[in-house]
């Protein structure tokens, strides 16, 4: 199963709470998450905002990094999708998804939850995506 995360579902991890469970995802033998430079420097850009000083510290920015370097899919995006999306800051996402192509996009943000798919790709909330790969495997994350 080939997945892309929003940028939100990192940052949420990295931060710590609801999403801890990202990394059970991410060490499954059965899914690849792709990721792509221009996704890497948008998570950089919002972790550097002066109010994450405080919420994430330098260590677990350094660990995530190191951790996405390690176990993430690099690629390049080769597609430059078309949508009606509400936020064309998003679009590279979509060309990512294209690009891959990922079985699923997840994210938390409602501009791409609310298109439901894009070009066949169901566009998913993390708990979707959860939910989807418990009955894959009949286990809990």
């Amino acid at each position: 199963m080939k997945i892309l995360f929003d940028t939100n579902l990192w940052i949420s991890f990295m931060i710590g709470k609801r999403l801890s469970s990202i990394k059970h995802v991410l060490c499954r033998h059965d899914v690849e998450v792709y990721v792509c430079e221009q996704l890497l420097d948008e998570i950089r850009m919002v972790i550097s905002r002066p109010k994450f000083d405080t919420i994430i510290p330098k260590k677990t920015r350094n660990h995530f990094f190191e951790m996405v370097y390690d176990v993430c899919f690099f690629t390049d995006i080769t597609v430059d999708a078309i949508s009606p999306i509400r936020d064309i800051k998003d679009l590279y996402l979509l060309s990512m998804a294209e690009s891959v192509p990922v079985d699923y996009i997840v994210s938390g943000d409602n501009d791409l939850i609310d298109l439901n798919e894009h070009k066949g790709i169901p566009i998913l909330t993390y708990n979707q995506l959860i939910a989807i790969l418990q009955q894959n495997t009949q286990e809990t994350i």
